[in-house]
């Protein structure tokens, strides 16, 4: 159950993070016509947000795909990046990687 309480923190901050990048760089990108050719940056934005947070709480999704499969896998600096790249990217990447590696239980 530790597994998807920590999926239910990793959403979370996911979210929050996709709104706070929007709210705070992706509303001037908007607002500012200067600004808007540069909206692309938006995505390397929430990365360079997210690695840090993902470092700090030590986010590591294969660690907790190998603790869900029965098979110890050490939090590493590797897994940890990998999981912040996961969170920029956003909710809906997420979604999608657990859909797949953590289907529903009949």
């Amino acid at each position: 159950m530790e597994i998807f309480a920590t999926l239910g923190i990793i959403f979370a901050v996911t979210f929050l993070i996709e709104a706070f990048v929007e709210y705070f760089a992706g509303t001037p990108m908007d607002k500012i016509p200067k600004l808007t050719p540069y909206k692309w940056l938006l995505m390397y934005v929430a990365i360079a947000v997210s690695i840090p947070i993902s470092f700090y709480y030590k986010f590591d999704l294969i660690a907790l795909l190998g603790s869900f499969l029965e098979k110890e896998i050490a939090v590493s600096w590797v897994g940890i990046v990998l999981s912040g790249l996961a969170i920029g990217r956003g909710s809906n990447f997420l979604h999608q990687f657990v859909s797949k590696f953590f289907p529903a239980k009949s």
